[in-house]
């Protein structure tokens, strides 16, 4: 075999060899996306779940059994969570209950789903700005992580009374 030969056939190699990393570089990259695209999917609805639970709940333990009408019969801030002997969510009766509220879910095909709940009182006016007193509007945030998600997933929801 000529050098000449040996040069092409070493370029060949070389181009064949460039040819499948990258074929494998974009299947990897397809399949991380797929995984990551389901995951979000799933979080999706594991969130979705979790709020439709809460917001099934009274506004507040106080509204449980009769109306409110003054915001200083509402929860204070510092005792959002749940009330002595309510260890479990089937145990919790009203939104702020779920104020720290951690748990897993477990998914067949996407494994364990890290959720946090937090509960905090809002502004009526404009629900991204959390609020330091009562009042009649409480937003809940999930938040999410999995080893297939790139980041912790958050979901926001406002219940207002």
């Amino acid at each position: 075999m000529s050098s000449g030969q040996m040069i092409l056939s070493i370029a060949g190699i070389f181009l064949l060899s460039n040819l499948i990393l990258n074929m494998n570089k974009a299947n990897t990259e397809r399949i991380l996306s797929t995984y990551t695209n389901e995951s979000v999917i799933d979080a999706s609805g594991v969130a979705q779940s979790i709020i439709e639970e809460i917001q099934k709940k009274a506004f507040d333990e106080s509204t449980i059994t009769k109306a409110v009408w003054k915001i200083d019969s509402l929860t204070s801030i510092i005792n959002l969570g749940s009330e002595a002997g309510e260890y479990q969510h089937t145990d919790f009766d009203d939104i702020d209950d779920y104020n720290n509220y951690n748990t897993t879910v477990t998914l067949d095909r996407m494994g364990d789903f890290d959720i946090s709940v937090i509960v905090n009182y809002v502004s009526t006016l404009n629900p991204k700005l959390i609020s330091s007193t009562p009042t009649f509007s409480k937003r809940i945030e999930v938040s999410l992580t999995n080893y297939s998600l790139l980041d912790t997933l958050k979901y926001h929801h406002v219940v207002s009374y």
